[in-house]
């Protein structure tokens, strides 16, 4: 175990902490976090159009009461969720630009998060070049089409979830550009008296101009490749969300997660937060027109971290009503309540599980157990998919409740989970415990 930690330490921390203090990494992990409410308001609606399901004997006077003005509300969730990609660029961008101010005052967090949008604005319209010409797509499907480049299924696609990638790269490119003008003075100064906000509207002039000159020089090139930004990223794209989509694919995920909350390291805002949400929000969206993606939206938060990571509620439970030693039935009173909300630092930083050889297997094994047993139930169609956004802080089964549109199993699957993640930590439990009791006598 000493040999696992000094590995996880030597080897395994330096490149992730230096990966995440990269500033875009910052940067997208605090987009993460401000999309958030977005994606809970649009389900909210989500769950309306559900409720037939969610109580079938009352089908009929929700059919003939609230769902009679659908097409009303349901403009709050294609506002959200499907225009979360909007938010993901100019919350990456405001964030990126923030962060570059305490080097450069001259530089603006709302231009910055504007330029963003500019940038991915101009990758949303199809072009193609072909006999020397360039021409808008236009294309007539059953569920979709490009008009005038522009592909639409009901409202703007690349709005939503399947843009989410490109918003972030484009924050990204319009932040450096700007940034790059503000270094090297490359801007109109006004002079002094001149209003606060005319003098930046001015200064990112300049800016936009780089920004547009280089995304239709990016936009050209792929063009006459019969591309674009999207579809290009379209198949790497896939290939990772193929890798998240399978069982193997999120055991090593929630592995890595682990092995660094172990030695002290904050996994799930590392990998989770800065890589894995982007993935699952698109996975959400697909869910939400009729696709099946089982690691979904908060797929982990409903089944998986049942009181925070390494499914720790189960540990907690021992503690408050097996412990024998003070330090762990004291902590078990304190950590019960913010662990029922998901909230596991007390346990993690307070037992500790950091760095201690009787409970980081018992924290790593939990969460393994449970995406097994929750990734082959939703596979099975025991409990139906996620479809809805949920704060991450919904205590076990009622987001699981929520998540799936309203399915009473999966109720039932997140209490299998808290009691199986208990067993397991169990005798582990019991030889920490009995460990910590003895010195507490003998002192």
């Amino acid at each position: 175990m000493n040999k696992l930690f000094q590995f996880l330490e030597t080897k395994l921390m330096p490149p992730l902490n230096k990966l995440a203090n990269f500033r875009f990494i910052r940067a997208i992990m605090q987009a993460g976090v401000i999309t958030v409410p977005f994606t809970i308001v649009g389900s909210i609606f989500l769950i309306i159009n559900n409720l037939p399901q969610i109580i079938p004997p009352l089908a009929p006077f929700f059919e003939n009461t609230l769902l009679k003005f659908s097409p009303l509300y349901t403009v709050v969730t294609t506002m959200s969720i499907g225009s979360i990609a909007l938010f993901y660029n100019l919350a990456t961008a405001f964030y990126l630009t923030d962060s570059y101010r305490e080097e450069d005052s001259k530089l603006s967090s709302f231009v910055g998060a504007l330029l963003g949008l500019f940038a991915f604005l101009m990758t949303i319209v199809q072009v193609d070049i072909s006999d020397g010409a360039a021409k808008l797509v236009q294309q007539s499907g059953e569920s979709s089409i490009v008009y005038n480049g522009i592909s639409i299924e009901g409202w703007v696609t690349r709005f939503g979830g399947v843009g989410i990638f490109i918003g972030i790269i484009t924050a990204v490119i319009a932040t450096q550009i700007y940034r790059f003008c503000s270094k090297k003075n490359i801007t109109i100064t006004m002079p002094e008296g001149v209003p606060d906000g005319v003098s930046k509207s001015f200064a990112s002039l300049i800016p936009a101009i780089f920004i547009a000159f280089v995304m239709l020089l990016i936009n050209g090139i792929l063009a006459f490749f019969h591309t674009d930004l999207h579809a290009l990223l379209s198949k790497p794209f896939e290939f990772v969300k193929e890798l998240t989509g399978s069982w193997l694919g999120i055991v090593v995920i929630m592995l890595l997660i682990h092995l660094l909350w172990a030695v002290g390291v904050h996994g799930t805002a590392i990998i989770k937060n800065s890589f894995i949400n982007p993935i699952l929000l698109v996975a959400l969206t697909e869910n939400i027109e009729g696709a099946s993606n089982i690691f979904a939206g908060d797929f982990v938060n409903m089944y998986l971290f049942i009181g925070g990571a390494g499914s720790t509620l189960g540990l907690v439970l021992l503690m408050v009503f097996f412990a024998k030693s003070d330090q762990l039935r004291l902590l078990g009173r304190a950590a019960i309540l913010p662990g029922l909300f998901n909230i596991n630092e007390p346990v993690i930083f307070g037992a500790p599980i950091v760095y201690n050889p009787y409970l980081i297997l018992p924290f790593i094994l939990a969460p393994i157990v449970n995406v097994t047993i929750s990734y082959f139930a939703t596979s099975m169609n025991l409990v139906n998919k996620v479809i809805s956004g949920i704060p991450w802080i919904s205590p076990v089964g009622i987001g699981a409740f929520l998540g799936t549109g309203g399915d009473y199993r999966a109720i039932l699957l997140a209490f299998i989970n808290l009691f199986v993640s208990t067993l397991i930590y169990y005798p582990f439990f019991r030889m920490y415990d009995a460990k910590l009791y003895a010195e507490q006598t003998s002192a």
